[in-house]
């Protein structure tokens, strides 16, 4: 079965299709995490490096990265082999906690127009800033597994107080919660939406778990730089 997120169960809103044609956004960064199980998403953060929830610390993974389109190539196509996956020290199968993990890549991304690192946030975010939200959809025309086109919905940033004032915000550390508008000017159907994009940079990522309603709950980058930076200094950008 598919690990996807249907928005319109998520957002709890209804959507309206302007055309029949999906159209794919430009996302360069995102990195498809192909494996024999659910499909995940993370981030081209470096050449070698990907940032991606450590709950798709999965078998047989590999890096999937350009075009992702199964029945038409344009050269962009790479898929790499992780030779190393680091988890947050802190992080628990069985909690939501610091859901972070790094894959270093056995060979440096090529890349091109649609293979592109995404930089990290440099500092919070302040609340009611209008975000990018990035994530990998499911084309008309495919029926397989794996998801074929990328897509974007803006959303803007909550209060801290209000993500507190959730279920799943008290239960999460390092939290950063976006609020999905009522209606989109596109259709969106079966997407996962992984990253947080603000003034450019990588904010959030999804932790697996959304808070119902309009609500989606995702883990602030920026609290996890230290870190971050921590493993992949002085490695080959």
């Amino acid at each position: 079965m598919r690990f996807i997120f249907c928005l319109s169960v998520l957002a709890g809103t209804s959507f309206f299709a302007y055309s029949s044609e999906q159209k794919e956004d430009p996302a360069p960064y995102l990195a498809y995490l192909k494996s024999h199980f659910n499909p995940c998403v993370g981030v081209l953060i470096k050449t070698s490096w990907v940032l991606a929830p450590a709950h798709c610390y999965l078998l047989n993974l590999k890096v999937m990265l350009g075009n992702f389109k199964s029945r038409v190539r344009d050269g962009t196509e790479q898929t790499i082999n992780p030779i190393q996956i680091i988890r947050y020290w802190n992080y628990n199968d069985s909690a939501p906690q610091d859901d972070l993990m790094l894959i270093k890549l056995d060979k440096p991304a090529k890349l091109n127009h649609k293979v592109q690192i995404l930089p990290l946030a440099t500092k919070n975010v302040l609340p009611g800033t209008i975000c990018l939200l990035s994530g990998l959809d499911w084309s008309y025309q495919n029926s397989g597994r794996h998801p074929d086109l990328r897509q974007n919905l803006e959303a803007p940033v909550m209060t801290n107080k209000e993500c507190q004032e959730t279920e799943q915000g008290r239960k999460h550390r390092n939290s950063l919660c976006v609020k999905f508008v009522k209606v989109f000017s596109r259709i969106f159907g079966e997407v996962a939406v992984a990253t947080v994009i603000c003034n450019n940079k990588l904010q959030g990522i999804e932790v697996g778990h959304f808070m119902g309603g309009d609500v989606g709950i995702y883990i602030n980058v920026y609290k996890y730089i230290s870190w971050i930076e921590d493993i992949t200094k002085d490695k080959k950008k």
